[in-house]
Parts: structure tokens; sequence; C-alpha cells
């Protein structure tokens, strides 16, 4: 399908438990963003008596699209795909009700297979998260979607013919559920997932996708006060998966519905969801459950957009910066110079010894560099206090909280007033060796980001030289009196200071073209 630059772009995924409208916008560079999200609860799956859909579900399905179909008028969408899963693809009369949508609405909904659906999870996490290996799960109301990827490549995928609501519906009429109940249904999904015997022992993290996982770490996190408010790569270990179902199927709905965190129409069929990622862990022998906030929807619009084949990790992270300059109008010509300053002086000072850092510290370098200006499109003043609070707010796809926390008091960095009022915060998630590191790389952004104060890149490269204990700073520029160098004293004493070396300046002047 055709996508044309600046389109408008319509994601309708039609489930078995949730229907959900997701409206974006492509820029003239190509990348995407979310401008709506919308979500009913039609609960098909419960609807499907003797292999057909009851007329009740097809008429709230009906009611769902035509509602969806007006606003995607109201956004002008120019393209709007839509994908239907298990209720609709396990029913006899689902044609029936593509056909109706379609003659109503004009919109054309797409049956997805098993494996197709599996597969946009798959591609859904790959095009987000930092994760070599790992095993996806995503339960929707009538299936559950497995794939095993490694080294970013789809190694095997399978489609399980039961969800949250057929699960809850089979094992746990008591409410609240009794323990032989729960201990069959874990019983049973763990019979289902040994079948595979790709998926046994991996020993890698496992992916949760979907409403299931998102309400599975809100809950979490609200049981601990979580400092950030992001679920997506929220990593939770399988004894906090098992602590939040005792938690919850310890109550009964009225009280479960109350729990911080759950979504009040997810109440009744929670259980069973929790329940199949703790038996998933189980058989995959996974320590650890990665939450992604990116799903089926999301690989259906990055396969649109940017292909079928996994984005390289480098990549993800240059669309996802690249969109926060876009999104927050970044000088983009300064940015990446202070990029191209600071990546000269992390290189410099590596080799002298005063950093001890490798790659990944690197990356987040480069990504604090080009972010560092996002908070003066909300207000020049305190517009460090504005850097922190986006970069650690708005999504920053390819890295974990605590990279995203990093990045943010890097690309902030002002003073240590600052860095440390930031890191107690956030103490649950970046300790002690995090503010060393942050105030140092800290300083390598201030001192770059001053070498082009005048935003007109007068000076062109950047030399450290060793002078005994001192550290000299070469700067080639375009003359001498430039209101960089004006600037630099004060920042070379604070620099000294963090770098335990004391840095002396140099001019050199650019010979004329």
């Amino acid at each position: 399908m055709g996508i044309n630059m600046n389109d408008t772009i319509g994601v309708i995924d039609l489930g078995s438990n949730t229907a959900r409208l997701v409206v974006y916008r492509r820029d003239d560079q190509g990348l995407v963003y979310e401008v709506e999200n919308v979500k009913r609860t039609l609960r098909l799956s419960s609807h499907l008596r003797d292999g057909r859909l009851e007329r009740e579900g097809i008429e709230k399905t009906l009611a769902c699209m035509r509602q969806f179909q007006q606003l995607l008028g109201a956004y002008n969408a120019a393209t709007a795909i839509g994908v239907a899963t298990a209720a609709v693809r396990q029913a006899a009369n689902g044609r029936e009700l593509l056909d109706a949508i379609r003659a109503e609405t004009g919109l054309s909904i797409r049956v997805l297979s098993g494996e197709e659906e599996a597969r946009y999870g798959y591609l859904a996490v790959v095009n987000t998260m930092d994760i070599d290996e790992g095993v996806t799960v995503d339960i929707g109301g009538g299936s559950t979607e497995v794939t095993w990827f490694s080294g970013r490549r789809l190694r095997e995928s399978v489609s399980f013919p039961f969800g949250i609501v057929t699960l809850t519906r089979m094992f746990l009429p008591g409410d609240p559920p009794a323990d032989e109940e729960m201990k069959r249904l874990q019983a049973y999904v763990e019979r289902q997932f040994s079948g595979c015997t790709w998926i046994r022992d991996r020993r890698c993290p496992v992916i949760a996708i979907g409403g299931t996982a998102r309400n599975l770490a809100k809950m979490h996190q609200r049981s601990v006060g979580y400092s950030l408010g992001s679920v997506h790569h929220y990593a939770m270990s399988a004894e906090q998966v098992d602590g939040v179902l005792e938690r919850a199927r310890a109550l009964p709905w009225v009280e479960r519905r109350q729990m911080p965190g759950l979504s009040k129409d997810r109440a009744d069929v929670i259980l069973s969801g929790i329940a199949v990622f703790r038996a998933l862990l189980a058989v995959v022998n996974g320590r650890e459950l990665v939450v992604s906030n990116k799903g089926l929807r999301d690989g259906v619009l990055y396969e649109t957009v940017f292909g079928a084949q996994p984005a390289d990790i480098r990549e993800v992270r240059r669309r996802s910066v690249e969109q926060f300059m876009n999104r927050y109008q970044v000088d983009k010509r300064h940015a990446r110079h202070v990029r191209t300053l600071a990546l000269a002086l992390f290189d410099q000072l590596r080799e002298l010894g005063v950093v001890r850092c490798g790659e990944a510290e690197q990356t987040w370098l480069e990504a604090a560099a080009l972010l560092h200006d996002v908070g003066r499109a909300i207000n020049v003043y305190e517009s460090a206090e504005h850097t922190f609070y986006l970069l650690s707010h708005v999504l920053l796809l390819g890295f974990t909280h605590r990279e995203r926390l990093l990045i943010a008091m890097i690309a902030s960095y002002k003073n240590n007033k600052l860095l440390q009022q930031q890191m107690a915060r956030h103490s649950d998630i970046v300790g002690k060796a995090d503010k060393a590191l942050a105030e140092t790389l800290g300083h390598v952004i201030l001192l770059a980001r001053t070498l082009d104060r005048s935003m007109t890149q007068p000076i062109t490269d950047v030399r450290l030289r060793e002078d005994g204990e001192r550290i000299v700073l070469e700067c080639v520029g375009s003359g001498e009196n430039l209101m960089e160098y004006a600037l630099l004293e004060d920042v070379l004493a604070k620099v000294s200071k963090a770098w335990k070396r004391p840095v002396g300046f140099r001019a050199v002047t650019r010979p004329a073209d």
C-alpha cells in the first residue's frame, strides 16, 4: 500500500476483547507520530455462540465502526487500515460482519491469521525495543500469540485458541476464584505452551504485549510507588508478577476493580491474563517479564510505513530522536554540531583516561547532545528543567527507563544541585554510579553547547592536549574574539572540578578559505 508524505493514517484493531482506533500523522521526513487513540470494550469473543457471532455483538461492533469512521473523517485520514483477530477469525459468520462494516462505513477490515497476528506483535517489539532475543506474548480476548526471536529476527510463531475472556469462562467461575480453579488454569496453559518445544527453557526475557500487560505494569507500578509514568519497557521479575496475581486473586470482582492501576472494564478477566504470563515465564524459564506498550496495530503501521524487515536498533533510536527534534522544533544544525563536538571531546577524554566509558555511554551522550535544547520549545527560562521533564516523560524508543533518565540528566545538566534533585526524584531507578556518569557526561554537553552558543558553528574542531597535569582545550575557530570564548571561563572552571584535572584553553584561528 502506498503511503504519501504528510498523510494521516488510521489503524483499526478489531480485537476479541476491545476495538481500538489509532490515528497517526506522517511528517515530511517520513516519520510517524500518534495523534489520537480511542478504545471501545466490545467483548466480541463473549458473543460467540456455537461458532457464530450473536446479533448483539454484531450491532455493537457496527455502532463502534460508525463512530471510528466519523473520527477518521474528522482527522481527514488519507488511509485507513483495518484488521480483525480471533473472534472474527473463529466465527462462521465473520465475513458477514466485515461485509456489513464495509457497506455501512466504507471501512475495509482484513482478518489476520494467528501467525500474522503474532508477527505484527514481534514487529512492534523489535521496532521499539533494544532486545536481541525474546519470547513475545500477546493475549487478547479469544487467542494468544507467541513468538520467539533471536538476533532480532523472527524464528518461530504460534497462535493458541484461548484468551482472557475464553479462559475466564472455562476455568474461573468463582468470585474470587478458588485455589483449585487457578491451579487448573495454570496447568492447562503450561501444557499448551510446553507443546511447542522452541518455547521451552529459552532463558530469555518474555515480552508481554496488549492491554492485560499494560494493566499488570500499572498495577505493579502503583503498588511500589514507581517514579516514572511509563509502561513501555517496564521490567518485572517472575516473583513480582506472582505477587500482583496473588493480591488480585484474593479479592472479589467488586473490590478487585478498585485496585490502583487496573482498568475497571478488565477487572473480571485480568486474573487469567496474568496467569498466562506466569505460565509462559515458567515454561521459558525466564527471570524477567518486559512490558511493551506497542503491539499489533503498531506492527501493522511499521510494516506499512517502513517495510516488513525489523529495524536495526540504531535506526529505531535515530527515528525516535529525529521525531523528538521535529516535534519540539529543535535547531537541527546547532544540535548536530553540538553532537559532533561532544563526541569529539568524548573520544579524546577516553584516550586521556578522564572518561572510562564504552559504546552504551557514547550512545546516550549522542542522544543527549541532539536533544539538549528540547525544553526551549516550552520556555527559554528554566529550559533545563523542561528538557529533563520532556525526555523523562515522552517516550524515547529503543531505550530502557534507566537509559531514558540518564539521557535526560545528561542533556539537561546545569549544575550539581539540579542533578541531585533529579536523582532524588528517581532514586528507585538510578543510583550513585549513575550520578557520577551523568555529571561527567553532562559537563561534556555543557562544554559542547557553549562552544556553539551563537548557534552559528564558528568553532569547527576541538583538540585536547596534555600539558603535565593540565589539559589544554584547543578550539579551531573563525577568529579570536568569538562570543563562545568569552563564555568559556566559567564553564572550564566547572569542567576542571568534574574531571578532576585543570583544564585550560587556547584559540586556534582557522585559515581563511
